[in-house]
């Protein structure tokens, strides 16, 4: 079955690699934005061994992206394109950008791992949600691995391991086996380096700290093979003569009904949790990030699409099971990841940031995207 993913905020699911702004290369400046490409290596060091005064700039301030000036023939080095809004003239700590996947042609791609892992944080908030027991058991692991000031929460994810397989380490018998997911097609586009803010919910955030991330925009398609192959699910629970703990679905449509439910939950958090913050961004102009957790909400209402959030930008409220927890037991785990003492958890959210004038905008959440199946029967 195909399925397609589209951006509804900026995406940033990172490769683990960074780059410094120098190795980007100014076409041309209007407003806010630049035009820009990043160079390959090749050609940067090319660039480098031929214009040794631009070599001794860089040591000296790698945050300066290049001029169309100072680099000959770019188009015989362009790696892919870039708008640019970031200001790295502000002397960040780290001007050194994350990038996102790449292929090495230089388009970009979402691995078919983010999108099952996405899919099986959700599985698991269904399974512990609709069974007390199996949630009162996971409310007891967590205390243990805080009362063992276990950061790795060993034991509670022993038993999620658990929840989805015959017994914890017996790998070979997860249900996600079942359940393929191929990386994404590649996809040729203008990708957005941006600034992101990190906003308290209970703070005053008048100027607050920012860094730079590479995104893929907005209302970009990005097309997966998924299948669920019941029929091997069902021989192998026929052969094994065992079942799992609890009932799961048999089929993506089941699959997707659930990762739907459990994000759209999510999303009804972060929206909330913005407007109750909204005293603390008086000063800010937050019209731009409103419009798009609008458009999020109407993308709700469309009964064929499924929302989720994928790679950066979730805290852990999208991205663990943060939700299941109440609000004394959230605290105790976020300060034994770092700790904010007696503050409310989740304390903090990452938006992306345009300052100007000394002041700033809020343009948007990171990280949401929708989904929907191009057909309606299972393989």
């Amino acid at each position: 079955m195909k399925v397609t993913l589209k951006t509804l905020t900026p995406l940033h699911i990172g490769s683990g690699e960074k780059y410094p702004p120098c190795n980007l290369v100014v076409l041309k400046e209007e407003d806010n934005k630049k035009t820009a490409v990043r160079l390959t290596t090749r050609k940067f060091l090319e660039v480098l061994e031929k214009h040794p005064e631009i070599k001794q700039n860089i040591s000296e301030n790698i945050s300066k992206p290049l001029s169309f000036k100072e680099v000959e023939n770019v188009e015989d080095g362009v790696f892919y394109e870039v708008s640019l809004y970031s200001d790295f003239s502000s002397g960040k700590r780290n001007p050194e950008i994350p990038e996102v996947v790449h292929h090495p042609d230089g388009s970009v791609y979402v691995p078919g791992s983010s999108l099952k892992g996405a899919v099986r944080l959700a599985l698991t908030w269904h399974v512990l949600r609709n069974n007390r027991n199996l949630l009162e058991e996971f409310h007891r692991n967590v205390q243990s691995d805080l009362q063992n000031h276990k950061k790795a929460f060993y034991r509670t994810n022993e038993f999620l391991n658990g929840l989805f397989r015959f017994a914890p380490r017996e790998i070979n018998t997860d249900y996600f086996r079942f359940l393929r997911v191929s990386d994404s097609q590649t996809l040729k586009t203008q990708l957005v380096v941006h600034d992101v803010g990190i906003f308290y919910v209970a703070r005053p955030n008048s100027h607050p700290k920012t860094f730079s991330l590479e995104f893929v925009p907005i209302n970009r398609d990005f097309v997966f093979d998924v299948r669920f192959v019941k029929e091997e699910y069902d021989y192998f629970l026929t052969h094994v003569r065992k079942h799992y703990r609890v009932e799961l679905p048999g089929s993506i449509e089941e699959i997707f009904s659930i990762v739907n439910e459990f994000y759209s939950e999510v999303f009804k958090f972060e929206r909330e949790r913005f407007e109750k913050a909204k005293e603390n961004f008086k000063g800010l102009d937050t019209s731009k990030i409103e419009e798009r957790f609008q458009k999020i909400e109407k993308a709700l209402q469309s009964e064929k699409r499924v929302l989720i959030h994928v790679g950066y930008g979730g805290g852990l409220m999208a991205n663990s099971l943060f939700i299941l927890l109440d609000e004394e037991t959230r605290k105790q785990v976020r300060n034994i990841i770092k700790d904010h003492g007696k503050d409310e958890a989740p304390l903090t959210r990452r938006y992306l940031v345009q300052s100007e004038n000394n002041s700033y905008r809020v343009i948007s959440p990171i990280g949401w995207c929708a989904l929907w199946l191009e057909d309606s029967q299972s393989t």
